[in-house]
């Protein structure tokens, strides 16, 4: 919680006061009265952001029409209050966006995955200790890994989205349904980036590998155990696995120019991604999520903690990759960028806000400029003293 500089003076000025007329009050006042001021103080923070909502969403249509994209979506909740939420431009020619409107998560499914691997640990399902090889014996490399390390991308195999004969494959066909098994034999060379549990790098791989192991471990399809563990205890109805091109309506479509032709690249099979983007929701069922996620209210501490986690040798305590998320300044962040949608998610505990920005580019936008960038102008309004600077 960020107090600033006059309501310190302020409580000094009280203190002095009242030990200028009382010659004994006594401590348990003095507390009490700390307290009171403290907690006014923290008031503030709610009360600014209420005041300054107006600016906010000016500055995200500032930045919408700045940055040339086709439609935004974005809100901004201090805990369960909303503060204000926002759709600006087009879903398609002459359909407005609309908040309630359902797209494709990206990244953000990481999120959700994360908590989802630490509640099956919790249940037993799921051993983190585990070396892979239990499950996936003819993996190179299996025998070296754990279901940890896959989470936290430690295990070294390579990313296979920078595969170039991967990359030629989608975008030739990008209604092709992929499998898992061929995304995880164009990341599963016999060489690894690195020796497992060595060093730390993002990669799909290691998240598709881990869907295999716990589906081989635990009965279920991946849909299934998010249904039965996160999406039906929380409510989020407006939320769903979805490997394939479908979408529920309202569709936020989404338009790409990765082919070098501008088009609709709403309903493109999202099974390229693997376990790194399954995911749709719409704004409000995310903004459910944040608190929960962000609290870790689905897990006990030390699962909380596991998750939170930072690798010892990789990143700094300010700045780090955790377990499908960045832990940067106190806030719990994804960027996701997929399928012509581009998003800024993140939590930050401290204050117990939640901000979500999601886009969609028009054949104008830059392609350097993705809803992150709008997120990260509208963090230096929401926290000043705790900016994103990646």
């Amino acid at each position: 919680m960020i107090l600033c500089l006059a309501n310190f003076t302020k409580l000094n000025y009280f203190i002095k006061k009242i030990m200028n007329h009382f010659k004994t009050i006594s401590l348990q006042f003095i507390f009490v009265l700390i307290f009171t001021i403290m907690h006014n103080s923290f008031s503030f923070s709610q009360t600014d952001l209420n005041q300054n909502k107006d600016q906010l969403i000016s500055k995200t249509n500032e930045l919408k029409e700045k940055f040339k994209f086709n439609a935004v979506i974005a809100g901004l909740w201090k805990g369960e209050q909303e503060i204000f939420t926002i759709a600006l431009g087009e879903s398609m020619t002459n359909y407005p966006a609309t908040t309630d409107m359902h797209f494709r998560i990206g990244g953000v499914s990481e999120m959700f995955y994360g908590t989802l691997v630490m509640i099956l640990a919790e249940q037993e399902k799921i051993n983190l200790e585990d070396k892979i090889s239990k499950f996936l014996p003819d993996l190179p490399n299996a025998d070296k890994v754990t279901i940890q390390m896959l989470i936290k991308n430690t295990a070294g195999y390579k990313d296979y989205v920078y595969n170039n004969k991967f990359v030629d494959l989608i975008l030739k066909y990008p209604f092709r349904y992929i499998t898992r098994e061929e995304i995880i034999s164009y990341g599963t060379p016999d060489d690894l980036n690195f020796p497992p549990g060595t060093e730390q790098k993002y990669s799909h791989t290691e998240f598709t590998i881990l869907a295999e192991v716990i589906e081989r471990a635990t009965g279920k399809k991946m849909f299934e155990l998010y249904e039965e563990n996160i999406f039906k205890p929380l409510g989020l109805t407006n939320t769903g696995y979805s490997n394939n091109a479908n979408l529920p309506s309202p569709v936020l479509h989404s338009f790409s120019s990765d082919r070098k032709v501008y088009e609709d690249a709403t309903f493109w099979s999202p099974s390229w991604a693997g376990e790194s983007g399954p995911l749709y929701s719409n704004l409000f069922d995310l903004a459910k999520w944040g608190p929960v996620f962000g609290k870790g209210k689905l897990l006990n501490e030390n699962s909380f903690n596991t998750l939170l986690s930072r690798f010892e040798n990789t990143g700094k305590p300010d700045l780090y990759f955790a377990s499908g998320f960045v832990v940067a300044n106190g806030w719990y962040l994804q960027n996701p960028s997929m399928n012509g949608y581009s998003g800024g998610y993140g939590y930050f505990p401290e204050e117990e806000i939640t901000l979500i920005v999601y886009s969609t580019e028009t054949a104008d936008t830059p392609s350097d400029k993705k809803a992150f960038d709008i997120f990260k102008e509208l963090v230096k309004m929401v926290t000043p003293d705790s900016q994103i600077n990646f």
